[in-house]
């Protein structure tokens, strides 16, 4: 199956040379999703290209086209695309690879690392997980006055320009590297009324996606928690009957390993965020007493928060945040011999996240 997605990506980058083709003979793919047909293994890879109605009155309209091409191997499936309409098909301006949950479930990463081999390749594109019809998704025109493909490519955009999701790109999970690269989170989109909606991120054990998913706040979380930099992103969490906004100014995460002659006993990770607070419940002027019982209650119930997310992780064996590879970084004699898959689990780890609020206190 990889030769059959290298031969899939040969046949549509080849057609992207500029020297042999024609402008107006390109057919841009803008999102290519790839699935299984029903419970069957064979492929369905489907392609959404855009185009310009109109183009010759001006200007022109975003407009996009849907083909589709089941198949027993991609390779297959690609030459009947090409031969059923005319033009050519390329992925130099690919900006988002969809890939369906049972597809997700078949180590995707195994047809997908061959592309890095090819001088013009989308390594740039995100790759996500859509948790339902790919079919019907992408056939769709607009959703919500945007063509689908800047639609979904522009929720990614923005979301991650905030820090609020993994980057995701496929570049990474390409030339990043197979010793730790396995263990990985990916944004997920779910249907909605509209079309579709990012739910949050859907968690990778061993290449495969395990079925086990972090809703949208504990992304943000669990990425600032794996070190994403601070980007003013925004923490809204109701305690006490009210409602209380942070932005976070910076952040600093930490992984701390504690051993003893037996090995390893268990991790620590922690969080600071220095924020400043947007929204403060009942309190209308703030004294440093009051700031200082808000950080204590916010910093509880976010550390409560990251012990369900690590339970949640640990329970999908998935190592998103690379606690093996920070032990085999720093403490190799201790990660040596050890079975991580079978280890991580079982292993005892402890978050702490402390919020510092950076308001200053004016009726003290």
């Amino acid at each position: 199956m990889k030769r059959g997605f290298a031969a899939l990506m040969m046949c549509l980058l080849l057609t992207g040379c500029w020297d042999q083709l024609r402008l107006k003979d390109q057919l841009f793919v803008d999102i290519v999703g790839i699935d299984y047909v029903g419970d069957s293994k064979k492929l369905k890879v489907g392609y959404v290209i855009s185009s310009l109605r109109e183009a010759s009155q001006g200007g022109g309209k975003p407009s996009s086209v849907y083909i589709e091409q089941p198949g027993d191997s991609l390779y297959a499936s690609v030459l009947v695309a090409n031969s059923s309409i005319p033009g050519s098909l390329t992925v130099q301006e690919t900006r988002l690879y969809l890939i369906g949950t049972r597809f997700a479930k078949d180590e995707p990463l195994k047809y997908l690392d061959s592309v890095g081999q090819f001088v013009s390749n989308p390594l740039y594109a995100s790759l996500a997980v859509y948790d339902g019809d790919l079919s019907q998704l992408l056939s769709k025109k607009r959703i919500k006055d945007q063509t689908t493909s800047d639609f979904l490519t522009g929720i990614l955009a923005s979301e991650r320009e905030r820090g609020d999701i993994p980057t995701n790109k496929l570049l990474r999970y390409i030339l990043g590297g197979t010793d730790y690269i396995s263990d990985f989170a990916l944004n997920r989109f779910v249907p909605d009324q509209e079309g579709a909606r990012l739910a949050g991120v859907a968690l990778f054990h061993d290449g495969k996606y395990t079925g086990m998913n972090l809703d949208i706040k504990q992304t943000l979380l669990s990425c600032l928690m794996a070190g994403t930099p601070s980007r003013t992103q925004a923490i809204t969490r109701k305690f006490n009957g009210e409602e209380y906004t942070i932005r976070i100014r910076n952040s600093k995460n930490d992984y701390h390993a504690i051993y003893d002659n037996k090995g390893l006993r268990e991790m620590d990770i922690s969080l600071r965020l220095d924020a400043k607070l947007i929204e403060s419940g009942p309190y209308v002027t703030h004294t440093t007493s009051v700031l200082k019982k808000i950080e204590k209650q916010l910093s509880e119930k976010l550390t409560k928060e990251a012990e369900k997310i690590i339970a949640t992780m640990q329970k999908a064996n998935c190592d998103y945040f690379q606690l093996g590879h920070e032990l085999a970084a720093y403490h190799p004699n201790l990660f040596k011999g050890m079975n991580w898959s079978e280890a991580y689990p079982k292993l005892t780890i402890n978050p702490k996240i402390k919020v510092t609020i950076l308001n200053t206190g004016v009726l003290d």
